[in-house]
């Protein structure tokens, strides 16, 4: 029985490798040919560099901040006790304002320095490293009318847009407030370029975004106490006018003197007036500090020396040999099952 199944095996075997003996040019072509695809596809990739940056935004409140100056506000008549902090954005929502079309628009206009130290336009540069190269005259054209109420962009700009939000990447870490920009592209300067560019944008954004609110009131604050000032000025100097030409003392009959009273009420609510704005526009100014973030970084994009995936070829090339040898032995069982 035993010595049956034994010749059975063997039988088995010795048909198996004549089937791969008279496959084994078949065979050994389908290896070469996933081999040079395996090749070709490791010769497209190009060098890949990834340039980091990581700041920290303040998102603490700040309400007791000012405590320092309390005292020599009130001295001033400024109140400062409350200036609690307004509304502000949700810090890990700060990656967001990097994935927006506004962000990449703005991004697409700069121009940056390559590895040769030459300034190039960064749309010009992704449309000739990360696409095609080539430029259609179709996807240039607008489809539809510009609007106020929303976006519109070609087709090539959208295809850039497309691909910077895969390169772009901004992270933040809820446990330590870090948030971390990486841009991979494949010139290390301009890498390295565009996540400063990035770095700086975000800091920016948040920086308008809490103060925006305030600077616009300071704005209007400052428009009124100038025309209160020129006001004040104008009816002090009419006031010192009047008694010089017409002392009070001269007169003899209070009634005789309505202009006079006249122009000290108006000096009075004028200077009330002047003085309660310059109060308010104090107060302004101290709130504005109080609320500007401080935005740290932490560490600065840095010029990257190494490729980021090295080693990308290599597997691409272990794969295709992989593939290769599950095909093989695909079209092998196929054969054994048509004999």
């Amino acid at each position: 029985m035993n010595e049956e199944k034994n010749r059975d095996m063997i039988s088995d075997i010795n048909y198996f490798l004549k089937i791969i003996k008279s496959a084994k040019y078949t065979l050994l072509g389908i290896n070469i040919l996933f081999l040079i695809i395996g090749i070709i596809i490791s010769f497209s990739y190009k060098d890949e560099f990834v340039s980091q940056g990581k700041i920290l935004p303040e998102i603490s409140n700040k309400v007791n901040n000012f405590g320092q100056f309390s005292n020599l506000a009130a001295l001033a008549g400024v109140d400062v006790g409350n200036n609690s902090m307004s509304e502000v954005i949700r810090a890990d929502l700060y990656p967001e304002v990097l994935k927006s079309t506004p962000f990449f628009l703005d991004l697409l206009k700069q121009s940056f320095k390559n590895k040769n130290t030459n300034y190039v336009k960064f749309a010009e540069y992704i449309n000739s490293n990360l696409l095609d190269g080539k430029i259609n005259k179709k996807d240039l054209e607008l489809k539809f009318p510009l609007n106020k109420q929303y976006l519109v962009f070609n087709k090539q700009t959208e295809k850039s847009i497309k691909e910077l939000r895969r390169r772009i990447v901004c992270v933040y870490d809820k446990k330590s407030g870090i948030i971390t920009i990486s841009v991979k592209m494949p010139d290390p300067l301009i890498a390295t370029e565009v996540a400063s560019y990035s770095l700086n944008y975000l800091a920016s954004y948040i920086v308008k975004y809490r103060t925006s609110r305030l600077k616009s009131d300071l704005d209007y604050l400052e428009e009124r106490l100038k025309n209160a000032r020129t006001k004040y000025y104008s009816i002090q100097s009419k006031k010192a006018t009047y008694s010089d030409q017409i002392p009070l003392a001269s007169l003899r009959l209070q009634s005789a003197d309505l202009p006079r009273e006249r122009i000290e009420s108006e000096y009075k609510i004028s200077s009330t007036f002047y003085n309660s704005l310059l109060q308010k526009y104090e107060e302004a100014k101290l709130k504005l500090q109080q609320e500007t973030p401080v935005i740290k970084i932490l560490e600065p994009p840095f010029v990257p020396n190494s490729k980021n995936e090295p080693l990308m070829p290599i597997i691409t090339i272990f794969i295709s040999i992989i593939f290769g040898l599950i095909v093989s032995v695909v079209f092998l069982f196929l054969k054994i099952k048509l004999f």
